[in-house]
C-alpha cells in the first residue's frame, strides 16, 4: 500500500511499514485511551485522558502550570509509557515493536529548542534526524535544503545554532521535526518567550503546515492564540480532561474559565463588557474569535465591498509573468502574502505588501471598506483564505467576492 504527500513541488511516495497493522482512513490521527501516567517517585501525572485529534486540523491544549499539558505530549511519540491505558497513531497502538515508525509520524517539538539543538551548525542539525533514518546523503541534503527555503531560513543554514534568536531556534527546532517528514506536529509551548514578530512567524508556520495536510497539535498558556486558532480545544485540570470543544464553547464557559483558573482571552473580556453594558446589541451576535469579529458586531452598516483575489503560489510552478500581469492589469488597493513561499515571491518581483502579518483579517476588513485586495497565498493556503471569506460571508451577511485568479 502507498500514498503520495505532496507539499508544493515536493512529492514522495511512501509505503505502509508492516510494524502498522492497522491502516484507518478516518479522520483521528492521534488518540488516546484512559492514559494514566505516574512518575517513579509516585507523583501522578495522567489520570485517565481520553484525547483525539484529527487530520489536518489544529488542535490546542491547555491548562494551568502542573495540569499534565508536557507529559501528556511526551506519550504522542513513544517517549514516554503510560502506566495505563494507550495511545493509537493511525489507529495503531503504540508498542516497541512499531516505535520507529510512530516517531516517523510525530514529529515532537520541545518547549526549550535548547533541548533539542546540539548540532554546531543549523544545517547539521536540521540534518541529523534524516541522517538517522538511513537516508542516502542526496536524499538528506534534498530534506534539508526543501525545510530551509520552506520555512524562510536558508540565510541561517551555516550559522552556530547557540548564536541564534529565541525565535529562529524554534523556527529551526521546527525545521528538524519537519527533515523527519512526519503526518502530526505536535509543539509544546511554541510561541513561549518570544517576540510578537518570532509569534506570528511561529503561528502562521503552523497555518501553512495545516494547509499542506499536516495534523498540528500545540500546547500553550496564550488563551488568545488558542481562540483565534484552534479548531478544538482540550482543557486540562490535575491530569484530567476537564473539557474539551470548540473555541467559542471553552471560551464562552464562564464557570470552566474560574474552575481551572484560565482567564478569559481579551477579545472576550471586551466582548463580555460591552455586552454587560449594552454597548454592544448582541442579539444574534456568537462570541467573537478576534477582533474583526468583535468589530463586525458594531457594524450594522450597509457596505459595499471590495473584493479579495488569491494567487496561488506553489514552489516550483511559479509563473512569474502571469503574477506580475495579474498585478499590472487589475485595480488593487492591498497586497498582502501568506506564507514563505509567496513573500518570497513578493521580494523577487518587488511587489510591496501592505498585508505580511494576520493578511485574512486584513483582507477582509479592507473589502468590508470597498477596498479591492490580493493575496499571494502558498500552495493550500489559497484554499484557506477562500474558505475564512466564505464563513464570515455565511455568518456576517456579507458579500465580499473571493476567487483564486491563478
Amino acid at each position: 500500500m502507498c500514498w503520495i504527500y505532496s507539499y508544493g513541488s515536493i512529492s514522495r511516495v511512501y509505503r505502509s511499514s508492516p510494524d502498522l497493522k492497522v491502516i484507518v482512513l478516518d479522520d483521528i490521527v492521534l488518540r488516546t485511551s484512559n492514559l494514566h501516567y505516574t512518575y517513579p517517585d509516585g507523583a501522578r501525572a495522567l489520570n485517565g485522558i481520553n484525547f483525539e485529534a484529527r487530520r489536518c486540523k489544529k488542535t490546542a491544549i491547555i491548562g494551568p502550570n502542573g495540569s499534565g499539558k508536557s507529559t501528556l505530549f511526551l506519550h504522542f511519540n513513544g517517549l514516554y509509557r503510560p502506566t495505563a491505558g494507550a495511545v493509537y497513531v493511525n489507529g495503531a497502538e503504540i508498542t516497541d515493536k512499531n516505535i520507529d515508525t510512530i516517531r516517523r509520524t510525530v514529529g515532537l517539538v520541545f518547549q526549550d529548542p535548547d533541548d533539542q539543538l546540539f548540532a554546531p551548525t543549523v544545517r547539521d542539525d536540521v540534518a541529523f534526524g534524516p541522517a538517522n533514518l538511513g537516508l542516502s546523503r542526496y536524499e538528506i541534503e534534498t530534506r534539508v535544503e526543501d525545510v530551509l527555503t520552506m520555512l524562510g531560513i536558508s540565510d541561517l543554514r551555516d550559522r552556530n545554532v547557540d548564536n541564534l534568536s529565541g525565535g529562529q531556534k524554534k523556527t529551526v527546532a521546527i525545521a528538524g521535526v519537519l527533515a523527519m517528514e512526519p503526518d502530526i506536529i505536535v509543539l509544546d509551548e511554541p510561541t513561549s518567550g518570544l517576540d510578537p514578530e518570532s509569534t506570528t512567524e511561529i503561528v502562521e508556520i503552523t497555518e501553512e503546515l495545516t494547509a499542506a495536510g499536516k495534523s498540528i497539535i500545540i500546547s500553550t498558556h496564550d488563551v488568545d492564540l488558542a481562540l483565534s486558532w484552534a479548531d478544538e480545544i482540550y482543557v486540562l485540570k490535575s491530569g484530567t480532561v476537564y473539557r474539551s470543544g470548540t473555541p467559542r464553547e471553552i471560551f464562552g464557559d464562564k464557570k470552566l474559565i474560574g474552575e481551572t483558573k484560565l482567564r478569559f482571552p481579551t477579545v472576550t473580556k471586551t466582548f463580555i463588557e460591552f455586552k454587560n453594558r449594552k454597548i454592544l446589541d448582541c442579539t444574534g451576535c456568537t462570541m467573537p474569535r478576534d477582533v474583526l469579529d468583535l468589530v463586525d458586531g458594531f457594524d450594522k452598516n450597509e457596505h459595499v465591498h471590495g473584493r479579495i483575489d488569491v494567487i496561488r503560489v506553489v514552489r516550483g510552478t511559479i509563473d512569474m509573468a502571469a503574477i506580475c500581469s495579474a498585478v499590472r492589469n487589475r485595480d488593487f488597493d492591498r497586497i498582502g502574502a501568506m506564507g514563505t513561499a509567496s513573500k518570497a515571491v513578493a521580494v523577487e518581483l518587488g511587489i510591496t505588501c501592505d498585508y505580511s502579518t494576520d493578511v485574512i483579517q486584513s483582507a477582509i476588513s479592507a473589502a468590508v471598506r470597498g477596498l479591492n485586495v490580493l493575496v499571494l497565498a502558498s500552495g493550500g493556503m489559497a484554499d484557506l483564505v477562500l474558505s475564512r471569506v466564505s464563513e464570515r460571508n455565511t455568518r456576517d451577511g456579507q458579500q465580499i467576492e473571493c476567487e483564486i485568479i491563478l
